[in-house]
């Protein structure tokens, strides 16, 4: 951005008159003069600063998180310790839904935000992929909330001019901003969890909303979007609707979290199998790599044998690895 200049010009004008001196006889008293009152000289108006565009994280940081009512719906089902009903609330002026699995009792209990991974919407069913992650947090006191991601089963388009994964934070952070109007959340212990493209959500979540205080990853997509659009072009041939990282290199800077991480963020834990033949071990591991070079708390767990769609006995040594990484982040 080039830096703002201000140019000042100062001007001096010199008036004379000159005229032949009457004689004393005819000479007469001039008239006293009106005082001009003195107008002090008026502030240079500043020049505005360029707005970024909305698919910063900057402008993410900066976006209006208004809240509104959590509104429980119908019940799903009932598990061991908790109920699971479908749930909506207010983003951007429009509803979003998704899944709520309450425990039982009053609460107030700590709250995990899951994020699923990419399913497309014609293959979608409400609570995939994410409640192997949260009912089980919910069957051990913790509020487990799954949006549907915008246009998907029954919720809202999203935020314009974001991309997916940003649009689907936002609608992430207003339900943070809506928790307080449900009587059994505790608001201040937040958590998110993020799977596959649920962990690329979470990833923005982690450097623009300080509300969530404990992050877990399970195989997420990269923390370098430029890294992860030449992966998407690598496979289809196609860009992303930012295009070749090559000829649009400030987007990719200023969209991907890794340019981001900081000391102070929330605690991070990665959670990702040895066989995962979706998501490069490497991608993974050069987000934990840049996070602990930043002073972020992070860990990385691998799962042996595991892959992408963690099942059996891998689901659950991550989603044990996940809980007590959660409790120890919200002091619990």
């Amino acid at each position: 951005m080039a830096p703002l200049t201000r140019l000042a010009a100062a001007a001096a004008l010199a008036l004379t008159a000159c005229s032949t001196q009457p004689a004393a006889s005819t000479l007469t008293p001039a008239a006293t003069p009106t005082p001009i009152p003195a107008v002090a000289n008026p502030a240079p108006t500043p020049t505005p600063t360029p707005a970024l565009p909305a698919n910063y994280l900057e402008s993410l940081r900066a976006h209006p998180r208004p809240g509104g009512q959590v509104t429980v719906g119908d019940l799903m089902w009932r598990g061991a310790g908790f109920a699971k009903y479908h749930v909506s609330w207010p983003s951007g002026g429009q509803t979003m839904t998704g899944t709520i699995s309450l425990p039982d009792g009053g609460g107030p209990f700590p709250v995990v935000v899951v994020n699923h991974g990419h399913i497309p919407s014609d293959n979608y069913w409400i609570g995939q992929d994410s409640g192997i992650f949260g009912d089980p947090m919910a069957a051990h006191g913790f509020i487990s909330i799954a949006p549907n991601y915008p246009n998907y089963s029954g919720s809202g388009p999203g935020a314009p001019g974001l991309t997916t994964n940003q649009q689907i934070a936002v609608v992430d952070m207003d339900l943070a901003s809506s928790l307080a109007s449900l009587p059994q959340a505790d608001p201040n212990r937040l958590a998110v969890v993020g799977h596959s493209q649920g962990g690329g959500v979470s990833q923005i979540l982690l450097v623009v909303d300080p509300r969530f205080t404990a992050v877990v990853l399970h195989a997420p997509v990269s923390s370098d979007e430029a890294e992860h659009a030449r992966r998407l072009h690598d496979r289809n041939g196609t860009w992303p609707a930012a295009g070749d990282p090559a000829q649009n290199a400030d987007y990719y800077a200023h969209a991907s979290p890794r340019n981001y991480f900081a000391a102070g963020e929330a605690p991070v834990l990665l959670v990702q199998g040895t066989l995962d033949h979706t998501i490069p071990a490497a991608h993974t591991q050069g987000t934990y790599d840049a996070l602990t070079a930043k002073g972020v708390e992070a860990q990385l767990k691998w799962i042996q044998g595991g892959d992408h769609d963690l099942v059996g006995a891998n689901l659950e040594a991550a989603v044990a690895a996940q809980e007590a990484w959660i409790r120890k982040a919200l002091g619990l």
